[in-house]
């Protein structure tokens, strides 16, 4: 999607709580203080989504009260109709959506087709509405995970695995020439370590398919990851002299205790850093990295930390970046961190909402997961617990 070129025209202050709130109604200010209070207990939260799941198994009436409580805040809604509503009102604080399916798909074929053609509609529907700029797509909803790890491990396929396999990289290369043809962008998002390598080789294959004069399709880099920075150096240098643009979406990482448990378990040494500090240096390395390399790379920074958000955003301002929209993307998830993305947006910078939808039976496991990782951002629900009842004060709520 072309965006009109804008420099900003003011700082860019995540401290602006009347701009980072503003689209927020009181009852849901004091929602989110209660979510967010809940979510700093982890053991709480993991209770709570193994009941939660059996209640919905056990067909006991909760669905009601997980619409309106944690599916609310963090969600679009059940269907893209619903969806809509939050789309609108993001864009109206010029917040564009990454619109994302969040059901987990069947483990079989016309599961998987059935997550492609939910997700070439959302691509139509954003064709004709121009409301939403951005599709996420994960691998794993429109393909095998254990062949993706056989893959990895060099096993050799069936001929009908390999038939199955084709069959998904047909329906990402369906999904992303129609994205092409839209106009909109698709961002692949990153898997656990044993799993990623062939999906990096599937991304690279459809950048190089359809990124001809703009980054159509972005490829997820985990930063934890200890071989993200010579990945993405080495495809700079892969790329090098090809007619691409190299779409980049950088995120922290959202399996760490997983990747270090399967490491321990397996005894090998650890795909992902240790120490929270390794992992901050490696992200804005390849922010670095990617703004030298701007001419032929389009960069998304999804992420939550503040202090990376101000390092690019200032980067931005002193080399003077004027194509910045077109070029670099910033993203938080819907209900998180609205204190970076409106005040971005209210600065002239491309921001962005991940902003999953689906049947709530369905997308709870997606939610659990999220809440998980969530609270074991360190020090990410305090900050978001802080901000919330700054803002409840300055509203006379608390």
């Amino acid at each position: 999607m072309n965006h009109t070129t804008i420099t900003p025209t003011r700082p860019f202050d995540p401290d602006n709580l009347e701009v980072a709130f503003s689209t927020r109604t009181d009852k849901e200010l004091k929602l989110a203080h209660l979510l967010f209070r809940v979510m700093g207990k982890p053991s709480l939260v993991k209770l709570g989504g193994i009941a939660t799941l059996w209640a919905l198994k056990l067909r006991l009436p909760v669905k009601g009260l997980i619409r309106s409580t944690i599916y609310h805040h963090f969600c679009g809604g059940e269907t893209t109709q619903e969806a809509q509503r939050a789309i609108r009102r993001l864009a109206s604080v010029h917040v564009q959506t990454v619109l994302d399916y969040a059901a987990e798909a069947q483990e079989d074929e016309p599961g998987f087709d059935f997550v492609r053609d939910e997700i070439l509609r959302n691509i139509r529907l954003a064709k004709s509405t121009k409301e939403i700029s951005y599709i996420s797509v994960k691998l794993t909803g429109i393909g095998a995970r254990d062949i993706f790890q056989k893959l990895q491990e060099l096993v050799p396929l069936t001929m009908a695995e390999q038939a199955t396999f084709a069959r998904t990289e047909m329906r990402l290369d369906m999904i992303c020439k129609a994205a092409y043809e839209a106009g909109i962008t698709v961002y692949i998002d990153a898997e656990e370590s044993w799993l990623q390598q062939p999906m990096d080789e599937l991304a690279e294959k459809m950048m190089l398919r359809y990124n001809e004069r703009r980054a159509v399709v972005f490829n997820t880099l985990q930063m934890y990851r200890t071989d993200r920075i010579a990945y993405l150096s080495d495809l700079l240098k892969r790329s090098d002299g090809y007619d691409v643009v190299l779409g980049i979406k950088i995120v922290r990482g959202a399996y760490l205790e997983k990747e270090q448990e399967r490491a321990t378990e397996q005894v090998y040494p650890s795909p992902v850093f240790t120490v929270k500090a390794d992992t901050d240096r490696s992200f804005d390395k390849a922010i670095d990295i990617c703004l030298d390399n701007l001419h032929r790379v389009e960069l998304c920074a999804a992420t939550h930390n503040e202090a990376s958000t101000r390092y690019l955003t200032e980067l931005i301002n002193k080399r003077g970046i004027e194509n910045h929209r077109e070029r670099i993307h910033f993203s938080q998830l819907y209900g998180m961190s609205d204190n970076l993305t409106f005040n971005l947006a209210k600065a002239g910078f491309n921001a962005s909402k991940y902003l999953p939808y689906g049947d709530v039976a369905t997308a709870l496991p997606y939610l659990i997961r999220r809440a998980e990782e969530n609270t074991s951002i360190a020090g990410q629900m305090s900050r978001e617990l802080t901000l919330l009842e700054e803002e409840m004060k300055r509203r006379k709520l608390l």
